[in-house]
C-alpha cells in the first residue's frame, strides 16, 4: 500500500499497480506542473535524486509526500534563489583570489565550488531558455555571450595548467563579468515572467 500525500491531499494506492517509482510519479504529476519537494517515509529527498529513484521498485508499505507547483512559479522561485546565490558568490571572489595566490587549499576548494556553480548556472540558463522560449536578443542583454564563453574557456585552461596567478586574476577580474551576465539574464527573464502573469 502506498500512502500518498499530494499537495496536502491524502490518497491510498496499491504498490502493485506501479512498475516502479517513475511510473508512480508519472501518474501523479499533473500537466504543467513540476515536482517541488519529495518525502519518502518522512525523509526529505533532494529533487536531484529523483532521476535515480525512477527505476526503484516501490515497497509495499510506504508513505510518499509530493508537492507539485506550476512550472512558471517554480522557475520564478528558482531564479530568485539563484540570483541570491550569485550575489553571495560575487562578494567572495576577492577572498578566493587571495587564497589562490598564497596557495591556500581553501582557495582550490572554492574554485571547485565556483566551477560547479558556474556549470549549474549554465544548465539553468539552458533550461530557462527551453521553458520560456526567450532568446538573448529578446532580452536585450548588455553582455555578449561569446565573451562570457571565452572567459570560461580561459578559466578552464588556467585550471588545467594549475597557474595560481592566472586563475586568481581571472577570478578577481573576469568572473565578476560572467556573474553579471547571469544576473542580467536571470533578472530579465524574471521581469518577462512577471509581465506575462
Amino acid at each position: 500500500m502506498i500512502r500518498a500525500i499530494i499537495n496536502g491531499e491524502e490518497k491510498v494506492y496499491n504498490s502493485n499497480d506501479f512498475e516502479n517509482f517513475g511510473a508512480f510519479l508519472s501518474k501523479m504529476l499533473p500537466s504543467g506542473m513540476v515536482l517541488k519537494s519529495l518525502k519518502i517515509n518522512d525523509k526529505d529527498i533532494p529533487i536531484s535524486f529523483v532521476e535515480e529513484l525512477k527505476g526503484a521498485k516501490i515497497d509495499e508499505d510506504i508513505k510518499i509526500e509530493m508537492e507539485f507547483v506550476n512550472t512558471v512559479e517554480f522557475l520564478k522561485e528558482t531564479l530568485n534563489d539563484v540570483l541570491g546565490y550569485i550575489n553571495n558568490v560575487k562578494v567572495l571572489l576577492p577572498q578566493v583570489a587571495s587564497s589562490l595566490i598564497v596557495g591556500n587549499e581553501s582557495g582550490w576548494k572554492a574554485i571547485t565550488d565556483l566551477s560547479d556553480g558556474l556549470a549549474a548556472m549554465e544548465n539553468l540558463r539552458n533550461s530557462t531558455q527551453q521553458i520560456t522560449k526567450l532568446s538573448e536578443e529578446e532580452l536585450n542583454l548588455s553582455k555578449n555571450r561569446e565573451e562570457i564563453a571565452n572567459t570560461l574557456r580561459e578559466l578552464l585552461n588556467s585550471l588545467s595548467n594549475r597557474d595560481n596567478i592566472e586563475i586568481s586574476d581571472i577570478v578577481e577580474n573576469k568572473i565578476p563579468d560572467v556573474l553579471d551576465y547571469y544576473i542580467e539574464y536571470f533578472s530579465k527573464v524574471l521581469e518577462a515572467l512577471k509581465k506575462v502573469n
